[in-house]
């Protein structure tokens, strides 16, 4: 996969990352296909016997036991996938419901406030057991039917679909728990999709920051005291991620959790760019760069109410 990375680019991280040389370099290196099994209609051992018989070789993923990494692109076109029995997820897309796995299991109503295409929720279910009531927000009809066919392949039941802007959801409810892996600039998914690089600018960047704020204190407002708030991107950039934590803690009463994913590297969010010190809490926030798990790029922060 042949890409031109962009001098600004390139400027602006080789300040921020650890490693330059080996990020940029593994910006072009294509992903390997990756997977979930879906343990409301299958399991582990069920899997791996189906794809032996395929002849698909498989590796299990060290820091989440039902997910899984392959070479072979056959995975998507396998009686499992089209069961619904595997769920085909980015890895890092996984890892924002597996931050709140003890809290879902007492969770009553949960809100994934930007669902579509359905990875994450349909996660939410497996781990939920289809118990509970989750509501799948997503603004975008085209994407809300999308995430309407995925549910209904994985055989999730305990969700409601709504279709509303995430900053102006409506606060009749109060929820246990609230996912919001935000629009972004997506820089994260280079190794996916390259057109997040060629279309990278810093203006591009500063478009989504507002947006950014108002939706993670629009989350704040319809937690429950004591709830969580999982706040993800797949961007690199500071302006999105710990910028848009730190403006939470300003405004709202909020709490930073630390995170911990044994088997995974997990890098500390940062506390300062471009001149601005961000609260000290914010080093509690983790950033996965692909050049220390092999994976696209991602940001995560735990926060309590």
């Amino acid at each position: 996969m042949n890409i031109t990375i962009p001098q600004k680019f390139k400027d602006r991280y080789t300040k921020l990352v650890d490693d330059p040389n080996n990020f940029f370099n593994i910006l072009s290196k294509p992903l390997q296909k990756s997977f979930r099994v879906n343990t409301l209609k299958s399991s582990i051992n069920e899997i791996r016997e189906r794809f032996n018989i395929y002849g698909i070789n498989i590796k299990q993923v060290p820091w989440y036991s039902d997910a899984f990494i392959s070479e072979s692109l056959a995975v998507g076109v396998t009686l499992e996938y089209f069961l619904g029995h595997i769920y085909i997820q980015e890895l890092t897309s996984m890892l924002p419901p597996l931050l709140i796995i003890k809290e879902l299991q007492n969770a009553k109503i949960v809100l994934d406030g930007c669902a579509a295409p359905g990875s994450k929720t349909t996660q939410l279910a497996d781990f939920m057991k289809n118990q509970g009531t989750i509501i799948a927000n997503e603004l975008d009809y085209a994407r809300l039917y999308i995430l309407k066919f995925n549910l209904e392949r994985i055989g999730v039941i305990n969700t409601i679909l709504t279709r509303y802007d995430m900053r102006f959801f409506p606060n009749e409810l109060e929820f246990d728990v609230i996912l919001v892996d935000v629009p972004c600039s997506g820089e994260g998914t280079i190794r996916r999709d390259p057109k997040a690089l060629s279309n990278w600018s810093e203006n591009r960047i500063l478009r989504y920051v507002g947006i950014q704020k108002q939706i993670i204190l629009k989350a704040f407002d319809l937690l429950k005291p004591g709830g969580h708030i999982v706040y993800s991107t797949c961007t690199f950039a500071p302006e999105e991620n710990e910028n848009v934590v730190d403006f939470l803690l300003n405004k709202r009463p909020a709490k930073i959790e630390k995170i911990n994913i044994p088997k995974i590297k997990l890098t500390p969010g940062i506390q300062e760019w471009n001149g601005k010190t961000f609260n000290s809490d914010i080093k509690k926030t983790v950033r996965i760069w692909p050049h220390h798990n092999d994976t696209n790029g991602f940001f995560l922060a735990k926060i309590k109410k």
